[in-house]
């Protein structure tokens, strides 16, 4: 053995970036090289000979005989001069059944692989001889990466092969004498990576990845954990040798090459996935520029990131060509560490995310085909590719924290399925290259159609033989006789309704009712005397709803209401509220609800807009009514409507006339009437009435205000049914003690809250004893999981019910149940699968079918989609449009939703694509709050977003460009606001700004803006927090020390401040040298201020002396009892 001498070489930028993720992340191995060889060409194989062939290789390359140390605040390589014994790892299998012996052989060589190396320790490498037969021995290499790389593994085996067979021959082995060695590329890196040279590369890469995104969001299974657990899977496929073929024909034909041309194709991918047009790729770069450094083995690898641009709706052969610029500009900068460019771009920290990419594409001219899949990913999604025996192969590394094989499985077709397309056709615009085979393309759509509504609709009606009273359809306001059935055996079979509503799917039988009318006459026919409208003071009957209802009806068409006429509706929840509604609908026309609470300055809009001529309403409201504009008919003046005309009929209104106009916020400022049918709320209420089986011993709450859409069913449902309707009180909707009360009161089975409500209602004290509640029925906002975890909690028993749909589709059209098991645990609640009669789909920007679990714009389609917006044909048309996957003349209405379809064809609502949001129910136009602010004089540019850290908890922020004193203007703008806006729309707060934050394209980066609360140092956008202690104190000084700052706060972020791992490092090998604890380095991370640092070393100081931590922490919390 040679004189042991040791020698000590900094590490090369790759080293320290291993050395930093192997202190990391100690427990893991993601990094390991791990090989099989088969040896098969030398069997049988004699392992002494094999062990000495190993030296052979070791003694030749330095770098196999390193460890490394962190010394002065550096990381160094110690490099052995004596080469260890090699004795390597044997393990017999010959004592195994035949057939057991490659699973044995692949769980130990996976074993081997995951087994992290400690680097202070050598080897860092191991190696098992594993004995398969007589004549059959493998070798298992694993190697930590800070001394090998992928290309490593190819010299490694070819000088293994060549020392074994010369030592077995007796001669020297024909290697030449290498020209370097590893550590000496780790000086000259360092050299290099100095002054003007280093300075040019980062200011090319910092003006190459500006405004890039915070990561790539390809739809998940599951959310990112907190941190990554590396954890991953690997799918390996082949596209076909006559694709393979294509390919390369492609590339010679774009003067490109099979990198380029694949790289493309896995980006756009990655683009339509995500949605997403700005993609940021790694890929691994050799990093062997010098000729010296070829036949060497050690880490040379580098990481560049490609950022493919592939906004425009480029032809495939026009992205191809602009990634091969991209190219080309990377490797002309290839030689700048990717841990130095980390280090200088300092991107959010986040230990859930890869910083700069989180896919990978790796193109290899011959990947080892032994290489051991040891059950990681680093990062979330890693492409490989290589071509052998004429076919392209592929490897799709994912993590499994995020991803389910499934979701891979169907990544890998589309891929499959867009290169073919690519191949056939590189002139096709990116967006309209097909994702899915017309197959997968039929499978998909038909995932998004509702059942036959003739399955969920013979529950309602009454019975055969049932005439209906009225007698009569008025068409145009000309009566004609039309006597027919109102509710046979069949009950209500709702459709799709033809002309200005849509085309349909399923006719109803002639005798099936087809308004809410002929249902509610129907069910008086069959209940006159049971109760119908319940409220604290007085019940309605069923005879006496229909009595009343049907007087005013008469009175109203005496003044002129007729089919389709809007009639005004502004009153308070009570009995009169209902005989209203349904005397405007037995009168032909649609009501127009009007909240008492909205400012009169919307409610005129409202009237006017509408083209409402009358106006239901009560006494005390009369004052809001803007002067002469309608004619007021009271609801609590029942003497004036004078009566009703002897055997004259009432008409019956069709499916496709109007039922309600319902006014949603509009985003120029302006809201917009919806204008819905009979025969898509039919279509709902025959869906719940086939799902819940509500009775006639049943009540339902009615506590939604008349201008939301859920009002329409809670009216309804329990009228159609035989049900007793239990409105709230005026002001009750916001008062959970109250909904307690009468829940309990009039045995309420049924009850709708949007979840900010439902929350609320949760922490009402009492609520257990609402024994009669059967359901809760959500909708208006996204149920969050915790949320539902906690009704279970509070309501056992209790059926909880998840519903999605706009104002524009009759209320709602899908549904889910939530069940207990697991609801707060899950990372989303599905909406649900369509309710019969409707069409859902999840399109892309061509209207074709996104892949299931691919985020697209939800479209609905089917008997519930409105006619559209009341006197707006040109909005109409642009939301409203052609139904390509229904009847001819059917349309879709382009919800603005984002979604996607889950594999067993329920929906996920993912949020919106545009600037809409909903506010605790309330779906708002943030243009239209922004448009009354910026009426105000002295404001210049006003902009809103919802956000989470707004005072008082989730809520709108007005950020505003404004002249003068801010509190002075604040005030000014709440009372504006007040006077034109519902109270719901009124931000929570206004922060003066003088840029509105745009992002790479020109647009509102509403991500960008500032948060609503703290003002400051501008460096950091916090301000300064003294220390409050001496322990907070000396941390500060010691943080200033390494950052080479003067005035640190004890809020500050660590990395914020200018921290990298490295300081890192530093900063804990400080606290144990000062306060002898022992930080965890990934500590650092998870916690970033002062304060949190000063609390982690006193709970690691006191240990489990909980007592003494507690008056600690108090004393913290509290500075003047100190």
């Amino acid at each position: 053995m040679t004189e042991q001498v040791v020698d000590v070489f900094p590490s090369s930028s790759g080293q320290e970036r291993m050395w930093f993720l192997a202190r990391f992340e100690p427990e893991l191995a993601v990094y390991n090289i791990g090989m099989l060889m088969p040896m098969s060409a030398r069997q049988p194989v004699d392992p002494r000979r094999l062990e000495a062939a190993v030296a052979h290789v070791v003694r030749r390359h330095e770098v196999l005989r390193t460890v490394f140390e962190f010394r002065d605040g550096q990381v160094v390589q110690i490099v052995s001069g004596a080469v260890p014994p090699v004795r390597l790892t044997e393990t017999d299998l010959t004592h195994l059944p035949a057939d057991l012996r490659e699973a044995e052989l692949a769980r130990l060589a996976k074993s081997d692989s995951v087994t992290p190396f400690v680097l202070d320790r050598a080897p860092l490498w191991r190696l098992r001889q594993v004995r398969m037969a007589d004549d059959d021995l493998r070798l298992i290499c694993v190697f930590d990466h800070t001394v090998f790389d992928g290309v490593s593994s190819h010299i490694f085996v070819n000088e293994l092969e060549e020392c074994y067979d010369a030592i077995g021959e007796g001669r020297e082995p024909k290697l030449a004498e290498l020209p370097i060695q590893f550590a000496d590329f780790a000086v000259w890196q360092r050299d290099r990576l100095t002054g003007k040279f280093v300075k040019e590369e980062l200011a090319h890469w910092r003006e190459r990845l500006a405004g890039i995104p915070s990561d790539l969001a390809l739809p998940a299974d599951r959310p990112r954990p907190r941190s990554r657990s590396y954890r991953g899977e690997m799918q390996l496929g082949a596209f076909s040798p006559e694709v393979s073929a294509g390919i390369q024909r492609l590339a010679k034909d774009l003067n490109s090459t099979l990198f380029t041309v694949m790289l493309t194709a896995f980006a756009t991918v990655l683009s339509r996935w995500s949605g997403q047009y700005d993609v940021v790729v790694g890929t691994p770069i050799a990093g062997r520029l010098l000729p010296e450094t070829e036949p060497v083995i050690g880490m040379f690898v580098n990481a560049v990131a490609l950022r493919a641009d592939l906004t425009g709706d480029p032809t495939f052969a026009e992205a191809a060509g602009r990634v091969r610029t991209t190219v080309a500009e990377a490797l002309d900068h290839q030689e700048l560490p990717f841990e130095r460019l980390v280090e200088a771009l300092q991107p959010t920290r986040d230990l859930s995310v890869p910083p700069i990419y989180q896919v990978m594409f790796n193109l290899a001219g011959d990947t080892n085909e032994g290489q051991i899949a040891n059950g990681t990913a680093k990062v979330d999604l890693q492409l490989d590719l290589n071509m052998r025996g004429g076919r392209l192969h592929t490897r799709l590394e994912y993590s499994t924290d995020l991803f389910d094989p499934s979701t891979i499985e169907r990544f890998g077709a589309c891929l499959e399925t867009l290169v073919e397309a690519a191949v056939a056709d590189p002139g096709t615009p990116i967006s309209r290259l097909p994702l899915l085979t017309p197959a997968e393309r039929d499978r998909v759509v038909a995932l998004g159609v509702g059942e036959d509504p003739g399955r969920a609709v013979h529950l309602l009606g009454g019975p055969a033989g049932v005439t209906d009273p009225a007698g009569a359809r008025d068409v145009g306001g000309a009566g004609r006789g039309d006597t027919r059935d109102v509710g046979g055996a069949e009950g209500i079979v709702a459709r799709d309704v033809g002309g200005a509503a849509g085309a349909g799917t399923t006719p109803a039988p002639a005798s099936s009712p087809t308004s809410l009318t002929s249902l509610i006459e129907a069910q008086v026919a069959r209940t006159p005397d049971a109760p119908a409208v319940v409220t604290g003071d007085a019940t309605l009957t069923y005879a006496e709803l229909d009595e009343r209802a049907t007087r005013l009806a008469h009175w109203l068409r005496g003044i002129g209401v007729g089919r389709g006429s809007p009639v005004a509706v502004c009153a308070e929840r009570s009995a009169e509220l209902v005989v209203g509604l349904l005397a405007v609908l037995k009168a032909g026309g649609a009501y127009v609800p009007l909240d008492p609470e909205y400012p009169p300055s919307r409610l005129a809009f409202m009237l006017a807009d509408s083209g409402a001529r009358v106006m239901l309403t009560q006494r005390h409201l009369r004052d809001l009514l803007p002067e002469g504009a309608v004619k007021p008919v009271l609801l609590d003046a029942p003497d004036t409507w004078g009566s009703q005309p002897p055997g004259t009929a009432l008409p019956v209104a069709g499916p496709d006339d109007a039922a309600y106009v319902i006014y949603t916020s509009g985003s120029t400022g302006r809201p917009k009437g919806v204008v819905n049918t009979h025969g898509g709320i039919v279509n709902r209420l025959a869906w719940m009435q086939d799902r819940f089986g509500l009775t006639p011993a049943e009540a339902v709450l009615q506590k939604t205000p008349t201008s939301f859409d859920v009002s329409v069913w809670e009216f309804f449902w329990p009228l159609v049914t035989g049900a007793s309707l239990v409105p709230v009180r005026p002001g009750g909707h916001r008062d959970p003690n109250h909904q307690r009360d009468l829940i309990k009161a009039h045995s309420v089975s049924t009850a709708h809250f949007v979840p900010s409500m439902l929350a609320l209602f949760l922490e009402e004290t009492g609520i257990e004893s609402c024994r009669s509640l059967k359901r809760v029925i959500c909708s208006g906002e996204e149920l969050p999981p915790h949320l539902a975890a906690r009704f279970f909690e509070r309501l056992p028993g209790v059926e909880l019910h998840n519903l999605y749909g706009p104002t524009e589709a009759a209320v709602d059209v899908t549904a889910w149940r939530v069940e207990p098991e697991g609801a707060g645990t899950r990372h989303t609640l599905p909406i649900g699968p369509p309710m019969p009669g409707n069409r859902l789909h999840v399109l892309d920007d061509l209207l074709q079918p996104a892949p299931v679990g691919v985020p697209g714009h939800l479209h609905i389609g089917g008997v519930q989609v409105a006619r559209g917006y009341a006197d707006r044909p040109g909005l109409t048309a642009e939301r409203f449009v052609p139904d390509p996957y229904g009847p001819p003349g059917s349309r879709l209405y382009a919800t603005g939703d984002l979604a996607r379809v889950r594999a067993d064809g329920s929906l996920e609502f993912l949020g919106r694509m545009d600037d809409q949001v909903k506010v605790h129910g309330w779906r708002v136009e943030l243009g239209e709050i922004e448009a009354v602010i910026a009426e105000h004089p002295r404001v210049r540019r006003a902009v809103v977003a919802l956000r989470d850290d707004a005072p008082g908890g989730r809520g709108l922020v007005g950020y505003v460009d404004w002249s003068g004193d801010a509190s002075a203007l604040t005030a000014e703008l709440r009372r504006t606001l007040a006077r034109k806006l519902p109270a719901a729309l009124i931000p929570q707060a206004f922060v003066g700004i003088d840029d509105i934050p745009l992002g790479p394209s020109g647009k509102l980066d509403r991500g960008a803006l500032p948060a609503p609360t703290g003002s400051g140092r501008a460096d950091l956008g916090t301000p300064y927090t003294e220390p409050r202690t001496p322990l907070e104190t000396e941390l500060c000084a010691l943080w200033g020390e390494l950052l080479g700052r003067e005035r640190i706060g004890v809020e500050d972020d660590f990395f914020q401040l200018g921290g990298h791992s490295l300081l890192a490092v530093l900063l804990v090998t400080r606290y144990r040298d000062t306060y002898g604890v022992e930080m965890p380095l990934r500590r650092c991370f998870e916690i970033t201020t002062v304060t949190e640092h000063a609390l982690a070393v006193l709970e690691l100081q006191l240990g489990n002396d909980d007592e003494e931590l507690a008056a600690l922490l108090a004393a913290l919390e509290d500075p003047a009892d100190e």
